[in-house]
């Protein structure tokens, strides 16, 4: 039989040809499909990782960064259902009077002024009503050494100048502690520094300036050091550090904070060669409080704790990106136990029992292993060589599983914290410094101002004014005060 001049054979020979082409043809179309979706869907996950930037609110960028383009406020803390503003049995403060009147005024009625019976009525104290002001007094003393011949020894006599009194002009002990109170405490530069001496009647020079940020420095070695000992015998410690510009480059500014003990170093490098140069973390056996950052576990003689503030913020970006229903889990778990800690510690508690402790574990253990089974690590596809991106849901998922100990220190051992905050808040002036009079032009001003910063900051939160600490710099009796401090 033939079709169109074909037979039977030839015929079933093209149709075969012709399914076989449309078969290729489907295989390709697949492929492409297959190709275009795979790239829909990284799109897609770029998009929605551009829509939700890392920022201070869900990832443990400092607010600082991409200063004009701050988030909107977020706190991490839930809703207490409570009504704003001080709660029934709350104790109000307020101004308090911390002495006795300077002066007394007294204010009469103005009919009882032109009274012919006036200063003979008897007078009472209706209301009182106090008022702190400031006077600004500057001085100029002249120091006079005074002399003249004994009339019964011939000897030529002549008076002693006080302790302190060394030059032909010099300035006082009040005006050395207002600059270094000005330049550390006050984060205002030396020429600034210059402008409102000069606004009180002082004419000084930036040189003068700089010369009493050298003698404040070189008076706080000591009792810096001693701050030093101090914090590396505590038993908990917080260490963070933050960037600082000095000398044209990024330098870093490392703190080691325990309590009412503050201490700040500068180094060039922020990792282990800073950490080291500190002098803290090298010989340092307590727990060590710190951020994710790598350079802090290479210190093997500590024990770690890891800031579960950080950790929050980046369970806060892994819902709000991936939906990740196990991040919002692990995040109320973890504030759950830091409550319930915080209201046992009010109890004089001073430990979980152990039937807790394993309920809050389990449960721990739990959502990570959902978290891990829902974000599995990716395939590794033929011809692709190299080390797998497994995507930062996994490996914060991998964080928590294998820094699980480090996580829940603050569970086991009450003495830890739950975050980082005492060490991020001592290093926060950094950026107001920065803001305020801009960055250091040596290495060696950033050092010092660390240095006297140290010893001022701990002399506050020991009860000493700012100003006092640098009199006490001046007076030489710094070492003396910082012995004489309890912790």
């Amino acid at each position: 039989m033939e079709v169109f001049g074909m037979d039977q054979t030839e015929l079933m020979q093209m149709l075969i040809e012709q399914i076989r082409i449309l078969n290729e043809s489907n295989a390709a179309k697949d492929a492409q499909i297959a190709a275009l979706t795979e790239q829909v869907a990284k799109l897609t996950a770029q998009i929605e990782e551009l829509t939700h930037k890392k920022n201070s609110n869900n990832s443990s960028k400092p607010p600082s960064e991409g200063r004009l383009e701050k988030p909107a406020p977020k706190s991490l803390r839930g809703k207490s259902g409570k009504k704003q503003g001080g709660q029934p049995g709350h104790k109000g403060t307020g101004m308090k009077l911390d002495r006795k009147p300077d002066k007394i005024e007294e204010y009469i009625p103005e009919k009882c002024k032109s009274c012919p019976r006036f200063g003979r009525c008897k007078m009472k104290c209706c209301d009182t009503r106090y008022e702190y002001e400031v006077q600004v007094e500057t001085k100029l003393i002249a120091h006079k050494s005074m002399g003249c011949t004994c009339p019964l020894s011939g000897e030529k006599l002549q008076g002693d100048f006080p302790v302190g009194i060394t030059g032909t002009k010099q300035y006082g002990a009040g005006v050395f502690a207002l600059v270094n109170t000005l330049l550390t405490v006050g984060y205002v530069s030396v020429d600034r520094t210059k402008q409102l001496l000069s606004c009180l009647g002082i004419p000084i020079s930036t040189g003068a300036i700089q010369s009493m940020l050298d003698k404040a420095s070189a008076a706080a070695v000591a009792p810096v050091e001693r701050i030093k000992d101090k914090v590396s015998g505590k038993d908990v410690v917080n260490f963070d550090e933050t960037g600082l510009r000095a000398a044209g480059s990024l330098h870093w500014l490392h703190c080691a904070c325990s309590g009412r003990w503050r201490f700040y170093t500068v180094h060039e490098k922020r990792g282990e060669d800073g950490m080291e140069a500190m002098g803290v973390l090298p010989g340092f056996t307590g727990v060590a409080v710190h951020d994710f950052w790598s350079s802090y576990k290479k210190f093997k003689n500590a024990v770690h704790a890891m800031c579960c503030q950080h950790l929050e913020r980046e369970l806060v970006y892994a819902e709000e990106t991936g939906n990740q229903k196990w991040a919002k889990k692990l995040r109320k778990l973890l504030q759950g136990m830091c409550h319930a800690k915080n209201l046992l510690m009010v109890e004089n508690r001073t430990a979980f029992t152990d039937e807790e402790l394993q309920r809050y574990m389990r449960r721990y253990d739990q959502i990570v292993a959902e978290g891990l089974a829902a974000n599995p690590l990716p395939e590794r596809k033929p011809g692709k060589r190299g080390r797998l991106k497994k995507g930062k849901i996994r490996c914060l998922l991998e964080r928590f599983q294998d820094c699980k100990a480090d996580i829940l220190r603050f569970a086991t051992d009450w003495r830890v914290p739950y975050t980082n905050n005492a060490a991020e808040q001592a290093i926060r002036f950094a950026r107001v410094k920065e803001k305020v009079s801009g960055c250091f032009r040596t290495e060696k001003g950033a050092e010092q101002f660390a240095r006297v910063l140290s010893f001022i900051s701990t002399a506050v939160r020991h009860g000493i004014s700012s100003f006092d600490a640098c009199l006490s710099l001046r007076n030489g009796t710094a070492l003396a005060l910082v012995e004489s401090w309890q912790d």
